[in-house]
């Protein structure tokens, strides 16, 4: 489980990346996490270059499982767009 937890954690970590690195200016972020502690600073990383950021757990998810979605709209540009 805690390989999985880092596992997935990074793939978060990449996906952040790309995002930052692809998306155009207004553009949506979408991904699934598992709560851990672990994901903090990438939230924040998220809040920083979107105006908004929000956790979603769908019905469909069990209660006791740590999953949730983490989705980020209107992306403020990369860094070199913001300069």
């Amino acid at each position: 489980r805690q390989t999985d937890h880092l596992r997935t954690t990074h793939l978060f970590e990449v996906a952040i990346d790309f995002a930052q690195r692809n998306l155009v200016p207004g553009g949506t972020f979408l991904a699934k996490v598992f709560r851990g502690g672990t994901e903090s600073a990438l939230l924040n990383d998220l809040k920083r270059d979107f105006k908004t950021v929000a956790h979603v757990k769908p019905p469909a998810s069990r209660k006791e499982s740590p999953e949730l979605y983490v989705i980020a709209k209107g992306f403020r540009g990369s860094e070199d767009d913001r300069t």
